[in-house]
């Protein structure tokens, strides 16, 4: 399973827990689907890159760097997405609000990493 197969599996269980049939803040559904969907595009945006594969050990890699960013940001979304999946009705409205707003910002950090990473690809 490629890293964006693995965040698009996460989005899909988060997206159920928090909206189990009709719940009434459907909003939030489409703030972790809208977050969710950013952070996977930015993803496959990189990985579609021949500059995405892994070098050979002992090549030079003048992108391991930005990729290694990239692919540590993308496991936060997965982390946060998967925790939303497990966790998110044992939750009170402040910390769903809270978890909700720091899976945004790590969508964000991951698209800002995947932009950084197509510009020194090239």
């Amino acid at each position: 399973m490629s890293d964006s197969e693995a965040l698009e599996w996460a989005l899909q269980e988060a997206r159920a827990a928090v909206d189990p049939g009709g719940s009434p803040a459907p909003q939030v559904s489409d703030r972790v689907a809208r977050a969710g969907a950013a952070a996977i595009e930015g993803l496959r945006s990189c990985e579609a890159r021949p500059a995405w594969r892994l070098q050979m050990p002992g090549v030079a890699d003048p992108l391991r760097e930005a990729r290694h960013d990239v692919r540590a940001a993308a496991q936060a979304v997965l982390g946060q997405l998967e925790l939303i999946g497990l966790a998110w009705t044992s939750w009170d409205a402040e910390a769903q609000a809270a978890v909700l707003g720091e899976l945004e910002e790590s969508c964000r950090e991951l698209a800002d990493e995947a932009a950084r990473f197509t510009r020194e690809a090239g």
